[in-house]
């Protein structure tokens, strides 16, 4: 959850550490997939106008007091659970019957987080209504594509949309830092 006591009102054309937590937000909610590079561009604009659409504020791409309140309710209540053995079941089906399942199970693999010494796990969103899965994979060691980087876990975040994955937004957590949000476990 984002402390939006302070936040100035940010627009195209903003740029800075409130641009950048903006952007965090949003992808931590999968409104935004570009770079959290603290520039307020066109494709952070189209996931404000996003946001603010699927929680009915006016969507002007403008982040006043109403869409930061909102942001912070919204990244504040996320309400992942753990899926059963069944569902789990289900969803590694669902996941390599599908073309974008099968895109993230080929990052997984490029990024050495496929194998006997990582363990995965499954979630829904119960906020989104499960139109919304995580599935968290960790690795001991932490390993990645680059040996100049460790990651501890990767969590990889689908969205459905009529019961196929839409999209998916990938965290890679680094070793001894926090990811973005915390899961039941």
């Amino acid at each position: 959850m984002v402390n939006t006591t302070n936040f100035p009102t940010l627009r195209e054309g903003s740029r800075g550490d409130e641009v950048i937590k903006l952007q965090e937000v949003l992808k931590q909610l999968n409104f935004y997939s570009g770079v959290t590079d603290g520039i307020f561009g066109v494709q952070t604009k189209d996931a404000v106008v996003r946001f603010q659409n699927a929680y009915g504020l006016i969507a002007d791409g403008i982040v006043g007091s109403n869409t930061w309140s909102k942001l912070n309710e919204v990244a504040g209540t996320m309400e992942w659970r753990r899926m059963t053995e069944a569902e789990e079941v289900d969803e590694i089906k669902r996941i390599i019957n599908n073309r974008m399942g099968v895109a993230a199970l080929n990052l997984l693999a490029l990024e050495s987080f496929l194998g006997l010494q990582c363990t995965r796990s499954f979630y829904f969103n119960e906020k989104f209504g499960g139109n919304q899965r995580l599935m968290r994979v960790k690795c001991d060691p932490p390993r990645g594509a680059s040996s100049a980087v460790a990651y501890e876990e990767i969590r990889i975040i689908f969205n459905l949309f009529e019961g196929f994955i839409e999209t998916f937004n990938v965290e890679r957590v680094i070793e001894g830092t926090e990811p973005k949000f915390k899961l039941p476990d």
